[in-house]
């Protein structure tokens, strides 16, 4: 009772430290990352790179029925019963956060190179223009018969501790095509994702596996890996994705522009674009993926990225500034 008690209580402190983390981001860069974080990515790699399946997703199926289950006990009204629901939160909160949430408040790339959130037109338009050329010039080079296992081969899975979900459905239905699980350092992509998307998505998983929780950040970082990489599908993937992210801009900004680009894409283009929209529109506007933007937006907001689920839309600022700008574009290589 008396450690159950403490546990629980625990909980107090730690939220307390955690908002005084929150705002001193230097104490997270220089003795957080370099001493604890690194350690503990290595250890965790070593325990379960070689394990096929991912272990942190059976942890989250364990966790989430533990945590219904002491929900409904605390329905007896024994106190007992409450403080195992506090002790078990408290738990998970110092693991989360001591394992790799800490990362979240580390200084992010828009305060290391001054980047504004807001562009002209004429910048938005260059870099498509640059993206654009890249994406074209790189079709003659693919390798048409490359598949899903030649990705993998080509960025080594396998010792690095990224693997297959073994509940894809549940994250498509989320419109999730990836995700980083904390308590083991695993990088989970979703297998049945279209290809263009695989590279990039792995990629971005990778970023968070190294300490980038920034949702923009690691979209970033995913597209430099990819265009940055030997094998012209996976620039490809990186170009198609970046390509996505800065047409979003233009329908929701400037739509009367939008033919304008397309009408310059290769016919392949053109393809893996209705080929992805296709396959995502089957998992769009259904109950799951609306409460699922609802408590992720809630989630990033509470972890200092104040745009909440638009953090992913950073990525264009990002992917904007990499071709306006040097210092990032070195910076990301």
């Amino acid at each position: 009772m008396k450690t159950r008690s403490f546990i629980a209580i625990a909980l107090i402190p730690q939220v307390l430290i955690i908002n005084y983390l929150k705002n001193n981001p230097t104490i997270i860069s220089d003795y957080y990352v370099k001493f604890i974080y690194n350690n503990l990515l290595k250890i965790n790699s070593f325990l379960f790179s070689k394990i096929e399946i991912p272990v942190g997703e059976i942890l989250y199926i364990i966790f989430i029925f533990l945590f219904f289950y002491l929900v409904i006990k605390i329905f007896s009204f024994k106190l007992s019963d409450f403080l195992n629901l506090i002790a078990f939160s408290s738990i998970i909160y110092f693991f989360f956060y001591f394992l790799w949430g800490l990362n979240y408040f580390k200084p992010s790339f828009s305060d290391k190179f001054n980047i504004k959130f807001e562009y002209e037109f004429k910048d938005l338009d260059q870099t498509i223009d640059k993206v654009i050329y890249e994406i074209n010039n790189e079709i003659s080079a693919i390798d048409e018969h490359i598949n899903k296992s030649d990705i993998l081969d080509l960025i080594n899975t396998n010792d690095l501790n990224i693997k297959r979900s073994i509940i894809p459905d549940i994250f498509l239905f989320q419109r999730v095509s990836g995700h980083y699980i904390p308590f083991t350092s695993e990088a989970v992509f979703i297998d049945n994702i279209p290809l263009v998307d695989l590279p990039v998505v792995i990629f971005h998983e990778q970023a968070h596996q190294n300490g980038y929780a920034d949702e923009g950040e690691a979209s970033f970082i995913g597209f430099s890996k990819a265009i940055n990489n030997m094998d012209p599908y996976i620039r490809y993937s990186g170009y198609f994705n970046a390509l996505m992210s800065l047409l979003n801009e233009v329908s929701t900004n400037y739509p009367e522009e939008l033919d304008n680009y397309i009408d310059r894409l290769d016919e392949k283009v053109l393809i893996d674009i209705n080929e992805r929209q296709n396959f995502w529109s089957k998992y769009s506007d259904n109950i799951f993926d609306k409460l699922q933007d609802y408590i992720y937006d809630l989630y990033l907001k509470s972890n200092n990225q104040e745009a909440g689920i638009l953090t992913y839309n950073k990525v264009s600022i990002y992917i904007i500034e990499y071709y306006q700008r040097e210092s990032l574009s070195i910076f990301s290589n």
